[in-house]
């Protein structure tokens, strides 16, 4: 049981657990996440989708490994931080008794006055043992390494809490656009692009957040895996989608309204005479003999794109294939076939203003074990009669250097 507990304790088992918790994140920040399948073909191929989703890495910090691994890890630090503090006991008057059994350095009454001198100048603790005076500083540093496992500790378990207390919102915006949250907060839109100026896909969204009390952030561009982040709100480049566009004209009274066309509608002014569009078909081909072929989907922009409707009128309904710049008029309205418009799919995270609190505190606590650890080393220098003696379980070297400049200065001056 004792060697069992000794390597759950151990660094190499938390040095596995970290190479195993490495790799997960990177293939989570790598692969696009909660995807369908198709996704995954399209993007990788079929063999390597098959391999992405039998290792669940469409989704990998839900899956039980990670979650597994996240735990150990836990574990180990755990049992790191509790055994540490226990250890710590009584760390100060080891430290001390160390400084009292180490070699002098001789020297002078007036060199080892001059070392009080100093010390008390620093503000080092001091106290008397056997007429030998031990000066003490930065016995905080034994602390350093407690404090850096406890703090991986707490961001791993506020880092979890984060994830699994995110509000997730899915919301497709029109480019131009905005939508409001449950909360009052307002998402909103400019433009979105399925390829950049070179043809080479680059989905990308600006986008900007309005916060409740009218804070806001700056139109930021957002891609897959670069969301933007503001306040508690992250907005993801979630998926996206092409949609029909029809000015519809009412020829009685002139008004106007440009429609976005997601799916099949019927568009009719008394109820039964209208059109009815069906399908936006991405480009089409034109045999020899002049049939057409219509393309359902490409994962680019529509070049060709192809209105399936059917128009009814006078009882009677025709199929039509409609293109961008055609008009007709049918039972008092005018309707012209515009341009597609691509669309963004968000994936909006809300999270917790107090976990998000807890996570930079774990931050901050981390930085300062950290310091505490290569910057505070404890060190106790015990000032007598017969000399001194710097007693550390770390080197010294700054403060030996430093004494040796101060003897020497004190010899010279004699």
């Amino acid at each position: 049981m004792k060697k069992i507990l000794r390597f759950l304790r151990s660094m190499t088992f938390g040095m596995i657990l970290l190479c195993g918790v490495l790799v997960c994140s990177f293939a989570g920040s790598m692969i696009p996440q909660q995807r369908d399948a198709m996704h995954y073909v399209n993007l990788y191929g079929g063999r390597a989708a098959m391999l992405i989703l039998a290792l669940r890495f469409d989704n990998v910090f839900s899956a039980p490994y990670f979650i597994a691994l996240m735990a150990a890890l836990c574990l180990n630090l755990l049992l790191c931080s509790v055994l540490r503090v226990r250890s710590l006991r009584g760390s100060a008057d080891r430290l001390k008794d160390g400084a009292m059994a180490a070699k002098c350095t001789a020297v002078s009454a007036e060199q080892a006055e001059k070392l009080r001198a100093h010390f008390a100048a620093k503000r080092w603790r001091c106290e008397q043992r056997n007429g030998t005076a031990l000066y003490t500083a930065h016995l905080a540093g034994y602390y350093g390494s407690f404090l850096t496992h406890l703090a991986l500790l707490a961001l791993l378990v506020v880092g979890g809490l984060v994830l699994a207390g995110a509000e997730v919102i899915d919301r497709t915006v029109m480019p131009g656009s905005s939508i409001t949250l449950e909360d009052g907060a307002r998402v909103s839109v400019q433009d979105f692009r399925i390829e950049d100026e070179t043809g080479r896909l680059d989905f990308m969204s600006t986008v900007q957040i309005t916060a409740p009390d009218g804070r806001q952030s700056e139109m930021t561009p957002i891609r897959v895996n670069e969301p933007l982040r503001y306040g508690v709100y992250k907005v993801y480049q979630q998926t996206y989608g092409t949609a029909g566009s029809v000015t519809v004209v009412n020829e009685a009274t002139g008004g106007s309204e440009r429609i976005a066309l997601t799916e099949p509608a019927f568009l009719t002014l008394d109820g039964v005479n209208g059109v009815y569009f069906q399908m936006l078909y991405a480009g089409y081909t034109v045999d020899e003999n002049g049939n057409f072929t219509l393309i359902g989907s490409t994962s680019g922009e529509y070049d060709d794109p192809v209105y399936d409707i059917r128009v009814i009128a006078d009882g009677e309904t025709t199929a039509v294939l409609a293109f961008p710049g055609d008009e007709m008029s049918v039972g008092g309205v005018a309707f012209r076939f515009e341009p597609p418009v691509s669309y963004p799919g968000l994936r909006i995270k809300r999270q917790s203003g107090a976990l998000l609190g807890a996570l930079y505190a774990s931050f901050v606590l981390i930085t300062a074990g950290l310091y505490m650890c290569f910057f505070l080393r404890p060190v106790c220098v015990a000032v007598g009669g017969d000399g001194y003696a710097v007693h550390s379980p770390k080197q010294q070297m700054g403060l030996q250097l430093e004494i040796e400049g101060l003897l020497e200065k004190e010899d010279h001056g004699q």
